[in-house]
């Protein structure tokens, strides 16, 4: 499927219907299963695999409630952030609520999360969690734009996200809505997928391929430009190779369906290109 229509708009309102049929039928996208038919969804224990190789603890996993964890990330930011009692953390796109979840058991009672996501069905899912979780009372879900957060200036001592923000059509609008909503001295702590180099047009145009988190994703310069320009200093970061984090345990439906599409041969080629990338940076 071709992506006709790329404005902002419609960007979103695509993004927000195959996340929507996601969270329905708790299957993954940004890992094994991205660009596959929905008869090659994950079950639960695929997605489970996936965030183990993506660094997740099994004990950490096994204390959230099952259906929060969708296989969705391409990193693990709540490690990354070094979370610690008391913060406040706010995380982008918060799907089930997983990272927001995991989070909450780092910072305790005494400190607050805020997950944000702009579609419903994650979002009935997320509180559900939370509920099941009994963390409710601290742990909370609003809808919003991660281009627009729904939270007031300096609220968050921390920032997370798990391979969100390529999704947006505009990540220069989150990293500053990112600054504007952390705290002086807070910090960013996101990973996503990013490119060494970039996708060819077509690739780009195309809609399956956007919601797997890859045609929307910017290069190294262009994503950490966007950092900088927001403010943020003192960036750094790691990477490796996406398609080796995201196949975890052999299950390849993402880059079947992707041969499907444009070839064996050209999606090896293009393999080499997308990273993912744990990011994280300083509000000063």
């Amino acid at each position: 499927m071709s992506l006709t229509n790329d404005t902002p708009d419609a960007i979103r309102a695509m993004v927000r219907e195959q996340y929507g049929a996601i969270a329905a039928q708790q299957s993954s996208c940004c890992a094994p299963t991205c660009c596959a038919p929905t008869s090659e969804a994950a079950p639960a224990s695929d997605a489970r695999a996936v965030s183990q190789n993506l660094g997740y603890d099994v004990a950490l996993l096994d204390s959230v409630p099952g259906d929060a964890n969708l296989g969705l990330g391409c990193g693990n930011p709540t490690a990354l952030a070094s979370l610690r009692t008391g913060e406040v953390v706010l995380d982008l796109g918060a799907g089930a609520g997983l990272d927001a979840l995991i989070a909450s058991k780092a910072v305790g009672p005494t400190g607050r999360v805020i997950g944000v996501d702009m579609t419903p069905e994650m979002l009935r899912s997320a509180r559900k969690n939370a509920v099941e979780l009994d963390v409710h009372g601290y742990v909370e879900f609003r809808e919003g734009l991660i281009e627009a957060l729904p939270v007031a200036a300096e609220t968050a001592d921390v920032l997370i996200s798990n391979c969100v923000i390529n999704l947006s059509p505009d990540k220069p609008a989150v990293f500053r809505e990112a600054f504007r909503a952390l705290k002086p001295g807070g910090r960013l702590a996101v990973t996503d997928i990013v490119l060494s180099e970039a996708l060819p047009d077509d690739i780009r145009g195309q809609a399956a391929a956007y919601v797997a988190c890859v045609a929307g994703a910017l290069t190294e310069d262009d994503y950490l430009g966007a950092v900088r320009a927001a403010g943020f200093v003192d960036v750094a970061f790691t990477r490796k190779p996406a398609w080796q984090l995201l196949a975890a345990e052999g299950l390849d439906p993402t880059l079947k369906a992707a041969a499907r599409e444009v070839g064996e041969e050209r999606l090896q080629a293009l393999a080499a290109t997308v990273w993912s990338y744990s990011i994280t940076a300083r509000k000063a």
